[in-house]
């Protein structure tokens, strides 16, 4: 691709696009404003912004309103998860730079990719560009780009807006999976009782639904398929019951990220998902986030694939607390145990490391994490994370 040497307007946009993505509240926010930003130079006839682990790569989420119909993300998360294809998440965020265009990535012979073959080719569309959003702690999500016959090819000046956003926003996307984790709701039961009911989903083949447990239906409208709005619930606490469910899935589609998990314990699938399990979590609409476990079924019936859903616990929030401070895999597991009281000593003990050693690790937990001692530590973590949560569980009881 031609460096583009347009530094003003590209300059501008860049600029317009981090004050929209530093301004939203969420994530459907987060990406409006900032395709509105963009859309001079990046028009796209279908796009997607999506959320995802940064330790898996895996999909939590995101905007789907103008993203592929329905129909077709399926073939596309098996594809992405299972097949595999040019411009793969992982592939992307082995590479150098954060863009992928796909027509460059098959030399032009588009149909080398079955993504081409089976989703962009049919929709009438030329061709797919991928922006990874990652700063130096991680990839935080990416928009993908549909071009078509109605939009501009994507040139010069659209490669150097794509590369100028792509780190701004992935620091930007970082904060906001932060404040949404500290802002988060208590993860009550969906069925109103006390305890979260975890549910539980059967997939076929084909990735339609089998069976579903009696809280599926609630879970998964949490979770929301692309483009779809949240159903009408009856009573006056907006719980009601829910008829058909697996007819009104099979109908409506799954969240994204649900067929992730799926598509990644296959046969075959490559990744995470390889030895035929896999946890993942996704945010929801109204109940922070949840934990996804992902089961390969190979005994007798139509079902291959299941899917528990279920409120996250301990284990999701710190790993996506310590990603997000850029905190390294033992870096991780200190900050754990100082959350939980251990001393240095005892740390050290537990992790077969001297207590110097654990002294290095905290030095650089501290500095990453903007706070001076262990004291410091938990209460900056605590107040950001942790207490947020107690109050809406102490509300929640009445407390």
């Amino acid at each position: 691709m031609t460096r583009y040497e347009g530094a003003g307007r590209v300059g501008r946009i860049r600029d317009a696009a981090v004050r929209a993505a530093g301004a939203a509240s969420g994530v459907d926010d987060f990406f409006d404003g900032v395709m509105r930003a963009v859309r001079p130079v990046l028009g796209s006839e279908v796009w997607a912004g999506i959320t995802v682990d940064p330790v898996t790569l895996m999909n939590t989420g995101g905007h789907y309103r103008q993203a592929v119909p329905v129909r077709y993300l399926p073939r596309m998360l098996d594809i992405e998860y299972r097949e595999g294809d040019v411009n793969g998440l992982p592939q992307l965020a082995r590479g150098p730079g954060p863009v992928g265009v796909l027509g460059e990535a098959v030399g032009g012979v588009r149909d080398r990719s079955p993504r081409y073959r089976d989703i962009i080719r049919p929709l009438g569309l030329t061709d797919e560009v991928r922006i990874l959003l990652r700063d130096r702690y991680g990839v935080w999500g990416a928009l993908i780009l549909g071009t078509g016959p109605d939009t501009p090819p994507y040139g010069p000046e659209a490669d150097a807006v794509a590369r100028a956003i792509a780190r701004p926003l992935g620091e930007s996307l970082r904060r906001l999976h932060l404040t949404r984790r500290a802002g988060a709701p208590a993860t009550g039961d969906v069925t109103g009782t006390d305890t979260p009911v975890p549910a539980l989903v059967l997939l076929d083949e084909a990735y339609a639904p089998v069976q579903l447990s009696p809280t599926a239906g609630l879970w998964l409208d949490e979770l929301l398929a692309p483009g779809e709005p949240a159903p009408p619930r009856s009573g006056a606490e907006g719980r009601g019951t829910y008829a058909s469910p697996c007819r009104r899935r099979t109908e409506s589609g799954l969240p994204p990220a649900l067929y992730g998990v799926a598509a990644a314990v296959r046969p075959g699938a490559p990744g995470p998902g390889s030895s035929g399990s896999l946890a993942s979590w996704a945010h929801t609409r109204t109940r922070g986030r949840v934990r996804l476990h992902a089961w390969r079924l190979d005994g007798p019936g139509p079902a291959r694939v299941a899917v528990a859903v279920e409120a996250a616990g301990p284990g999701e929030h710190i790993a996506l607390i310590t990603a997000a401070h850029g905190l390294t895999p033992r870096e991780a597991e200190i900050t754990g145990l100082v959350l939980r009281g251990h001393s240095t000593a005892e740390i050290g003990r537990l992790t077969r490391l001297s207590p110097y050693t654990v002294q290095e690790h905290l030095t650089s937990v501290f500095d990453k994490t903007g706070v001076r001692s262990r004291r410091d530590l938990v209460a900056t973590l605590f107040a950001r994370h942790v207490a947020p949560r107690l109050r809406n569980d102490a509300a929640a009881d009445g407390h």
